[in-house]
């Protein structure tokens, strides 16, 4: 499975991917993709459309179809810290999916899509949702990234699983490793790095969400193909 930068490197994209401002999930959505078979391409703007962060990356949807109306797919990485930022919750309290299909319902709706089906079958933290946008299907994949709060804390759980080693999820610490083991200073690239030789059973227990979601992704190409 092909991860683009630009529309051009493919002449039709399947999926559009949105994210926040970050430029760690570009290399990491990449290095796992690879790991999947399937002709689909999946379209990752190397510059954000919009500052967004949490939930309001799923305003791209409007968006892209102005952009590029062939597009009816969409993959959305989401750090689980920006759902909980400025929410009024106990500490220690933690977003379940229940909690965050609501918010998710909540935001598209204020973009006029219409929830069609939301599956229930899936993994804590990842999403598979129809709507319809006037006469416009579209399939909305969601993934929540991060064990309690970011991406960094599956970062911490592969490097663990592979080297066998305790790095805090913090972006210095995990830096640092990388910087020592692969040469990189980037956390994307050194995540990217590390996945390369990573099996696909200690890519699932890392990053559950994306690898459930990406699997899914791989099943619909090849009944498209």
């Amino acid at each position: 499975m092909r991860v683009s930068e630009n529309v051009g490197e493919s002449a039709e994209p399947w999926s559009f991917v949105g994210t926040g401002d970050g430029t760690d999930e570009f290399h990491i959505l990449r290095a796992v993709a690879e790991k999947y078979n399937g002709t689909c391409s999946l379209w990752f703007p190397k510059s954000p459309l919009g500052k967004k962060t949490g939930l309001t990356v799923l305003d791209s949807i409007n968006t892209v179809i102005n952009i590029n109306p062939k597009i009816s797919t969409f993959l959305f990485l989401i750090d689980r810290e920006h759902i909980v930022q400025g929410m009024n919750r106990r500490s220690g309290d933690k977003l379940d999916n229940s909690d965050i299909k609501g918010m998710i319902e909540d935001r598209l709706s204020n973009k006029h899509i219409k929830i069609i089906k939301i599956d229930d079958n899936t993994p804590e933290g990842a999403f598979i949702i129809k709507g319809k946008l006037g006469s416009r299907v579209l399939q909305i994949y969601v993934i929540i990234q991060g064990i309690d709060l970011k991406i960094e804390e599956e970062i911490s759980k592969l490097i663990k699983l592979e080297k066998d080693i305790t790095i805090p999820p913090e972006k210095e610490h995990i830096r640092d490793f990388f910087k020592e083991t692969f040469h990189r200073k980037s956390i994307g690239q050194g995540t990217a790095k590390l996945i390369a030789g990573t099996s696909k059973n200690n890519l699932r227990m890392s990053f559950p969400g994306l690898t459930f979601i990406l699997n899914v992704i791989e099943n619909q190409c090849s009944k498209n193909n």
